[in-house]
């Protein structure tokens, strides 16, 4: 089979799922052919380095249909049955993980029976189970809206009852159910940066009326609409970065109730959390680096880190470097050792040198740094700077100059090839690199060149590596 859309599915498939795909092919009930399991053998023998090339139309045909006249055709239409089949198995294992949405459908095949006892029974486990659940997110209310609606055609029935409060409960989660739809767009957009603030309460329905009606409610939403708190809470956070309050309302919800959270609202409040610290440090306001250790620590102990399976290398460079100017080096390499392993496979042998060599920098340990360093390849430009800017450090440290001054040279013309893609960094690479062509060529007793340096280093507090640099001029004194 050449790059075809089994093709494509197949890849995406883990062993152990595929393994269940066998299970599944197996049940008469889902399929009844022969000739369905025979190509899944043939696929299996070669699933752990699955290859197209290994299990063409043509080996199909020739193992499954030798002898036959339509061999071609049939290989054809064996395999678009078993895509359907895939297909169908995929949908089966996510309703599988949704319980909630299976009782719903249960109760609304037992209404259309009239089976009443059982109808009542499953009535009451998703009343409550809505009771508990914490993460009141779009598919909680969407299950809510239609368990309501079931339940209100079944009741409605009886015109003798007093349905009015049914139907406003009913109404109400039709609103909740807008809102946090409405807040999460919202917040994807901003996050996405393809409006501002400002913008977005111009360019959208009804914005202003969900933050007017949250911030009156906002005992309420908070403790019964815990999501939709945290969804206001974030859109606030990006519309008014400077108003710090709603970082510290929204860090404060999170780690009291982070154990509540689920997979999915867990990695929302992650990022906005993590990424408004960024933001701030970025502006030369250290002491978010405290608020963001505190973050990497509170979600690690919570296991995110170890469900995630494909951590991004710009994820987990983040937590190494926090870590590292906070000096908390013995947890910086806990996280690296139980870490490491989870990174993204693209960007996985890069990342690990890396984190490695600014490791064994704090560490003092420069020729390590330099030499895993020199194993990084240099494919995306972030590697290529931060590489740059610790074997500067290093050469530094050294007191190597020659090596300095050529790999400044070296970086100048890599960030002049590429300053529309650095953006904003290029900037901020070309200072650090000024400031460090300038402490190079200090001398210990040019006092005024040294308090004229420390000066423009403490007007441009976003500098690359500037508390290195104030300590560099300091051991001049």
């Amino acid at each position: 089979m050449r790059e075809s859309k089994l093709t494509e599915m197949l890849k995406g498939v883990s062993p152990a799922e595929f393994k269940r795909f066998g299970e599944f092919l197996n049940s008469p009930f889902h399929n009844k052919s022969k000739k369905v399991l025979q190509l899944y053998e043939l696929i299996n023998e070669n699933f752990v380095d699955f290859d197209a090339n290994k299990v063409t139309k043509e080996e199909i045909a020739k193992n499954l249909f030798e002898g036959d006249l339509n061999n071609d055709q049939n290989a054809r239409t064996l395999i678009s049955i078993f895509t359907s089949l895939l297909e169908d198995f995929l949908v089966y294992e996510e309703s599988v993980k949704l319980d909630i949405p299976k009782k719903i459908n249960l109760l609304k095949s037992l209404r259309d029976r009239n089976i009443l006892k059982t109808f009542d029974m499953i009535s009451k486990e998703i009343d409550e189970y809505n009771r508990k659940d914490y993460n009141r997110n779009t598919d909680y209310y969407y299950n809510d809206l239609t368990y309501r609606e079931i339940t209100l055609n079944y009741y409605g029935e009886d015109l003798d009852l007093d349905l009015d409060k049914s139907y406003i409960d009913m109404s109400h989660t039709a609103d909740y159910l807008f809102i946090v739809s409405k807040l999460k767009i919202l917040n994807t957009i901003l996050s996405r940066k393809i409006l501002s603030g400002k913008n977005i309460l111009k360019e959208f329905w009804a914005v202003q009326h969900i933050i007017d009606y949250v911030e009156k409610n906002i005992d309420i939403i908070q403790k019964n609409h815990p999501i939709i708190y945290s969804e206001y809470k974030i859109l606030i956070m990006m519309i008014n970065p400077d108003e710090t309050k709603h970082y510290a309302d929204l860090e404060k919800h999170v780690f009291v109730n982070m154990e509540k959270l689920n997979d999915e609202e867990q990695t929302e409040v992650y990022y906005s959390l993590s990424n408004f610290c960024i933001n701030r440090i970025a502006l030369g306001e250290d002491k978010y680096n405290h608020n963001l250790i505190k973050i990497y620590t509170a979600f690690e102990k919570a296991g995110f880190y170890r469900k995630n399976k494909n951590i991004y290398y710009s994820d987990f460079m983040s937590v190494i470097l926090c870590g590292l100017h906070l000096k908390e080096i013995k947890w910086v390499k806990y996280f690296y050792d139980n870490y490491k392993s989870n990174i993204q496979h693209e960007f996985k042998r890069d990342t690990i040198n890396l984190a490695y060599a600014l490791i064994a920098f704090e560490e003092k340990k420069y020729k390590e740094c330099i030499g895993a360093l020199s194993k990084i390849t240099f494919n995306y430009s972030y590697f290529y700077l931060k590489s740059k800017e610790y074997l500067v450090r290093s050469y530094y440290e050294q007191g190597d100059i020659e090596s300095i001054l050529s790999a400044i040279d070296a970086t100048k013309h890599y960030i002049k090839r590429h300053k529309e893609l650095l953006s904003i960094h290029y900037d901020r690479f070309t200072i650090f690199l000024n400031f460090i062509s300038r402490l190079v060529r200090l001398n210990k007793k040019d006092k005024a060149g040294q308090k004229l340096l420390m000066k423009e280093l403490d007007k441009n507090r976003s500098t690359i590596a500037r508390e290195w640099l104030i300590e560099k001029i300091i051991e001049l004194k």
